[in-house]
């Protein structure tokens, strides 16, 4: 990704994991899921983009094997920098400035990545020119519009803060509703085999998704004020909300798209 527009490129080292960490619990089971869709097996050479904290560049790399190989790029590699994986390549690079091995990869992979790159069309041919002939491309990304609190005391609140997250993407250049683009960005590219999955969670107060967004709330705080949409208030209502199993949400939508590139 790029470091120009990801908003939690400067956020404290103990707060970023606890939220990765949670990221990971909630979303790992069916990225690994959509993964195995490829068929990846001993041998493969793996890309894994935005590697976070590394547990899918982990869980690649039992895959592939030491037959195998998996290259992990970030922007900051502060949480995979040692890791200790024969198999494992670590890279420090963005995905649309720094040029990939083309024609290389069996498969690459990327969640909640391009939503933060301002030049997503690079770093997607960049990504695409990677994979061998055949190779296999796994998307996935967010789509905020869907987010919704509903039926309680707070949810104007909370909506109002949901209505600042899309106004604060917009007013970085970037797109919040980018994954409803990403089966039409796979038609594009002349990607065959197409499959697209959504998961549109309904959750309350106290679940994995809600500390996700509580944690991000309590870092963007400042940030979804200024859109002048939501008020220092809502923000605190937001963050007690995600505590309180008693508020119900309809939480943003992830699109995942799976293709495959042309032998």
């Amino acid at each position: 990704m790029s470091s120009r527009n990801y908003v939690f490129q400067n956020s404290q080292q103990d707060t970023e994991q606890l939220r990765l960490s949670a990221i990971q619990d909630e979303f790992d089971p069916d990225s690994c899921r959509r993964i195995i869709q490829t068929g990846i097996t001993a041998g493969w050479l793996a890309l894994e983009i935005g590697a976070g904290m590394g547990s899918i560049m982990s869980w690649m790399a039992a895959k592939v094997g030491n037959q195998g190989k998996v290259v992990a790029i970030d922007i900051n590699t502060r949480f995979i920098e040692t890791a200790n994986l024969s198999n494992v390549q670590v890279q420090c690079l963005d995905v649309a400035k720094d040029k990939l091995s083309s024609s290389y990869f069996d498969v690459c992979h990327a969640r909640y990545v391009l939503l933060h790159i301002y030049d997503w069309k690079q770093a997607i041919d960049n990504i695409w020119q990677s994979l061998k002939p055949g190779g296999w491309l796994v998307i996935e990304e967010p789509d905020f519009q869907t987010s919704q609190a509903v039926n309680h005391s707070v949810s104007e609140s909370v909506n109002r803060v949901n209505t600042a997250i899309l106004r604060m993407y917009e007013s970085m250049g970037i797109d919040p509703y980018f994954g409803r683009r990403l089966p039409q960005i796979f038609q594009q590219l002349g990607a065959e085999e197409i499959v697209v999955e959504t998961y549109f969670p309904f959750a309350n107060g106290g679940s994995r998704i809600s500390q996700i967004m509580k944690m991000s709330a309590q870092h963007l705080a400042q940030r979804y004020v200024a859109t002048g949409v939501c008020s220092a208030n809502d923000v605190e209502q937001y963050i007690m909300a995600a505590d309180d199993p008693l508020v119900w949400e309809y939480y943003y939508t992830t699109v995942a798209t799976i293709g495959r590139k042309p032998l």
